[in-house]
């Protein structure tokens, strides 16, 4: 399948007009469109960090429980997981950049996931206002 590509757009933000049954039908419809590419690419960015996290955090978790074996046996009583996740993250030095990319792409999920809403949010507003104009036409 195709992936969607970057929009053409630079502005950083972007400002949705406060009364849409000003704009025009063109505008309407570009402001639409913008929307939903927006959201496309969103999405798209969406996916490429989930599948990345999904293969990070096997691999994480897998480090994790297999030097864990060793420090719970160390440590008295039953330790709680955050426990001995915190001991194998102090004592293997190597699960720094595991752990940091892990972080990273949590953050990116968590930056995407209300992005994606804000533009749906955003194209459904303009679509409501796209058939008041409907309906309007029809009963007149």
């Amino acid at each position: 399948l195709p992936l969607p590509a970057k929009p053409r757009f630079t502005e950083a933000e972007f400002l949705l007009p406060d009364d849409p049954s000003e704009l025009t039908s063109a505008q309407l419809g570009q402001w639409m469109l913008r929307l939903a590419s927006l959201r496309a690419y969103a999405v798209r960015l969406l996916g490429v960090a989930e599948s990345e996290l999904v293969l990070v955090e096997q691999e994480y978790r897998l480090r994790v429980n297999h030097a864990g074996l060793k420090i719970r046996e160390e440590l008295p009583g039953r330790p709680a997981a955050d426990v001995v996740e915190s001991a194998v993250l102090a004592q293997d030095g190597d699960m720094g950049p595991l752990y940091k990319r892990r972080l990273e792409l949590i953050a990116v999920k968590a930056q995407l996931e209300p992005r994606v809403k804000i533009f749906e949010i955003a194209w459904m507003a303009l679509s409501r206002e796209q058939a008041r104009r409907e309906l309007e036409v029809r009963l007149t």
